[in-house]
């Protein structure tokens, strides 16, 4: 499976992080190294949240960390079941999946976006503003672009046409499209609606051509949109170095977070994705995904997010979130630390 790790800046910047002094539990051992997969910046943050050595206690000493970019999080599902990451970027449906079909252990480590949560941002499904697209019931017979069969935003947009009794493959058509490439087949017509995400729904909305039909919040409620899934024997087995990581993961968050850093986390993101940092203003704001302070993700709405993607009939069968499928002691304790001042 092809894999693109993050772009030569992150890794000039990784280089950079040099430790002498091993952690205290693991002592004269190499440290740790985690893979963690994503796919979508600056939504899933990971390739940029170990940039910044100052923030991280414990980098290089117990543990290290190597992003995987994947097209989404489906792929991801083959990776870890093949031994090729320990962590994954999961949604609702692939954590199902992965369980279910892939029989792997997985468990939900940690928060990573949510949706909908209060006044912050929901993913955005637009339509041109010419196209005379006014409801959902105007989309019989026109195309969708979605990023992948199955994925969150995919999930939302059936259940939307659901609630109006209309079906994909005889109502509309489904077309698998890379988020990044929607905007241009808008604008061509080679599709009628798709998923938008920032910074483009922002910038798309603001030229008067394009309109929000509809949020995924209007569609399923605000939802755990992204979370940490890991695989529970390399969870068991280094369990020492991943508190570790998960008190630097999280500090890491928090400072790109903390709005007295916001115009130097943008920098930071924007330089790794190549973009003027004015295009990315939004991020860490109400017009962005919710991150909780504590990267603790909300079981019930995933919960709920599960049972969805069964009753769209995406998943053969759910699962019940439950200690089986969870592993909140790292978030906890890492928080206990921050709170404790450690």
């Amino acid at each position: 499976m092809a894999r693109i790790t993050g772009a030569i800046a992150f890794a000039a910047a990784l280089a950079a992080l040099t430790f002498t002094t091993a952690a205290p539990d693991v002592a004269k051992a190499d440290p740790v190294k985690i893979r963690i997969g994503w796919s979508t910046m600056p939504g899933h943050m990971i390739p940029v949240l170990y940039s910044k050595p100052e923030i991280l206690k414990h980098y290089g000493k117990s543990y290290t960390v190597e992003p995987i970019r994947f097209r989404g999080s489906s792929p991801q599902i083959a990776a870890m079941a093949a031994g090729e990451i320990d962590m994954a970027a999961f949604g609702a449906l692939t954590l199902a999946l992965a369980v279910n079909n892939a029989r792997i252990d997985a468990k939900v480590v940690a928060d990573i976006i949510q949706d909908g949560v209060g006044d912050s941002h929901s993913e955005t499904f637009m339509v041109r503003a010419d196209s005379g697209i006014t409801k959902l019931e105007d989309m019989k017979g026109k195309r969708i672009g979605t990023n992948a069969i199955g994925s969150a935003s995919d999930t939302a947009i059936r259940a939307m046409f659901r609630s109006k009794g209309m079906q994909d493959k005889r109502d509309f058509t489904m077309v698998e499209v890379a988020f990044p490439n929607i905007p241009a087949m808008l604008d061509e017509g080679k599709i009628d609606l798709g998923t938008v995400l920032q910074p483009m729904s922002g910038q798309m909305l603001a030229s008067g051509k394009y309109k929000v039909l509809f949020t995924s919040k209007d569609a399923i409620g605000p939802s755990e949109l992204v979370f940490l899934t890991a695989n529970g024997k390399f969870l068991d087995a280094n369990r020492a170095a991943l508190m570790d990581f998960f008190e630097d993961h999280i500090r890491a968050v928090r400072w790109f977070t903390d709005p007295k850093n916001h115009d130097e986390a943008v920098k930071i993101v924007a330089n790794f994705m190549q973009q003027p940092p004015e295009t990315l203003s939004y991020l860490f704001s109400k017009d962005d995904y919710y991150r909780d302070p504590f990267m603790v993700p909300n079981l019930k709405t995933l919960q709920d997010n599960i049972n969805l993607t069964v009753d769209l009939g995406l998943a053969p069968k759910g699962i019940t979130i439950d200690p089986n499928y969870v592993d909140l002691s790292f978030v906890k304790e890492a928080q206990r630390r921050i709170e404790a001042g450690q």
